[in-house]
């Protein structure tokens, strides 16, 4: 049965392409800004946590006097990269490249630059953190800030069955995308107290999108689209061969069902936790964006003189 599906394939992708004559040119540069959305596992409501505690002291010579002093403890959500990513609304910016298949302008190949960026409108996490001494507790002001971006390369396809027109199109596209994901998460406690953790992996995803193109001039145009992506189908892994500790730069994003260990959830100070078990995550985003279109070869041609 795989067989015939197989071989009827080729032959309507034969027919098809003995009936359009292919010509390759026709270039579209499309240059696109837009807001991008997390979703699934890359949406967190919060990458910090606040918690007010007491802690309990004897009194000297009376040993059977307690007093108790509150505290404020501000700390990395123990939910960040072990159940999802913390990611909020951020932004989104693209280079496409399109070229034409056929005669009708109806079906195009795609490839494309694109840069997501989370986090953006989210300002960092400000608290305190104790710092104890025998007859009094120190609050020591601590402040947090994180962002997680991604830098695709994709490849695709874009039907327009409207192009001939000339005038409006509607588009849906698709595309296979080569996804460089990364996150930073940083702590500051001082001038001289500072650190930040870095969180850096390649996979592999697909997004699908559609939209509608105005042509304005024959050289310009304008654009309204939106973009669901899938970025993580291929290579989740998690690393429990590495620490996520303060003062790495390429710990892994630990998007895969496992365990790691840990020093991050904690204030200063505290022991390097073991086993932190991991979700396996879909790194998911939607994106609204608007841009330009530019014909470089639509410009029209000049009468030839006698």
């Amino acid at each position: 049965m795989k067989t015939f599906k197989s071989l009827l394939f080729i032959i309507i992708f034969i027919l098809i392409a003995g009936s359009v004559k292919a010509q390759f040119d026709k270039p579209v540069f499309q240059f696109s800004a837009g807001i991008t959305n997390p979703d699934k596992g890359l949406r967190g409501d919060s990458y910090v946590r606040y918690s007010n505690k007491y802690r309990y002291v004897n009194i000297p010579f009376n040993i059977d006097t307690t007093l108790t002093f509150p505290y404020e403890i501000t700390y990395v959500d123990t939910n960040l990269i072990s159940q999802n990513y913390g990611g909020q609304t951020g932004l989104y910016f693209a280079g496409t490249a399109k070229i034409n298949v056929d005669k009708y302008e109806v079906v195009k190949l795609l490839g494309s630059l694109s840069f997501s960026t989370f986090n953006s409108f989210q300002t960092s996490k400000s608290g305190y953190i104790p710092v104890f001494n025998q007859s009094y507790i120190q609050q020591t002001p601590i402040s947090y800030d994180y962002n997680f971006n991604n830098f695709g390369i994709g490849l695709g396809l874009e039907i327009a069955p409207l192009a001939f027109t000339k005038l409006i199109s509607p588009f849906i596209n698709g595309q296979f995308n080569f996804n460089f994901m990364s996150a930073t998460l940083s702590r500051t406690t001082g001038p001289s107290d500072s650190s930040k953790i870095s969180f850096s992996d390649f996979r592999m995803g697909v997004n699908i999108g559609a939209g509608i193109e105005f042509k304005v001039t024959p050289q310009w145009g304008f654009l309204m689209g939106v973009k669901y992506d899938f970025g993580n189908l291929l290579l989740k892994n998690t690393d429990r061969s590495s620490r996520v500790e303060w003062g790495r730069t390429n710990a892994s994003i630990n998007d895969d069902e496992g365990y790691y260990s840990a020093n991050i959830y904690d204030p200063p100070g505290t022991p390097i936790r073991d086993n932190i078990k991991s979700a396996q995550k879909q790194i998911n985003w939607a994106t609204f964006y608007i841009g330009v279109n530019f014909y470089p070869n639509m410009s029209p041609s000049k009468p030839t003189k006698k």
